[in-house]
């Protein structure tokens, strides 16, 4: 295994949306279920309903959870919360209730570490949905209570211009960058404006090679890596000595990395 960059003898083990396995992901039940185990943190994706509530959330349409082909941002706070966000998984998580950011903090922050993906498209950049999303997750976390520690909050985007803004509000926080799927070694010719304060780059194990983790480290950049479900991509994560594995399978996960 080689060596990275935590103190810890095996990469973190983050839950990716929450135990997606056991529990419908980015839900109450899914980060609770995922908190089951020794994690090190979780994984969960923000988008802003058009009152401008964040709220908790990865599709780009509401179908998975009965709402059509509509998106968050088409609906009020109050019009997402009376969807169903448990039922489509399993009978037995109907009447899950919609998670705000602010609730998932509360909850949540002080348990573990939090990696905050801020959702943001092409379209919704021009139009500037993404800038205002960004900074209500920004207002959002100014407002952390007491007993969240404060290097706890990890905020992700594919975007690298909403974790510009971001930083620009409140560098403080730890800020991620999650490498452009289709084409993810494309990062090593961007500005060097697009990397500024970053603390990690994130990439699908598929597709992430040693070139890309050695550029990392140059930079002094850590590495994350998702969605290492089975054991040949986690063998894979641990010979590029990755520094976090994010999974759907928190239990397996830890079973075999920390068990």
């Amino acid at each position: 295994m080689k060596p990275h960059f935590f103190k810890d003898p095996v990469p973190w083990c983050i839950a990716h949306r929450g135990a997606r396995d056991e529990a419908p992901e980015n839900t109450r039940s899914g980060f609770a279920r995922a908190l089951r185990y020794p994690i090190d943190g979780i994984e969960l994706d923000v988008q802003m309903s058009a009152d401008g509530r964040c709220v908790i959330y990865h599709d780009a349409t509401l179908r998975r959870v009965g709402g059509g082909g509509r998106r968050v941002a088409e609906m009020s706070a109050d019009r997402l919360a009376a969807l169903d966000w448990g039922g489509w998984f399993h009978p037995d998580f109907k009447g899950e209730r919609l998670l705000t950011l602010e609730e998932t903090v509360a909850a949540f922050g002080s348990r573990t570490r939090l990696l905050i993906e801020i959702k943001s498209s092409p379209a919704e950049r021009r139009s500037g949905h993404s800038a205002r999303l960004t900074r209500a997750v920004v207002a959002c976390l100014a407002a952390l209570p007491a007993d969240v520690p404060r290097d706890h909050m990890h905020v992700l985007s594919f975007d690298p211009q909403v974790l510009q803004l971001a930083r620009r509000l409140a560098p403080q926080w730890r800020y991620v960058l999650n490498l452009p799927e289709g084409n993810p070694a494309q990062v090593i010719s961007w500005p060097s404006a697009d990397l500024e304060g970053l603390w990690a780059v994130d990439g699908r194990i598929a597709a992430l090679t040693p070139t890309l983790v050695a550029w990392a480290r140059e930079r002094g950049l850590r590495v994350c890596t998702y969605t290492c479900n089975g054991p040949r991509h986690l063998s894979k994560a641990l010979r590029l000595g990755v520094d976090a594995v994010l999974s759907d399978r928190p239990g397996w996960l830890t079973a075999r990395l920390k068990g």
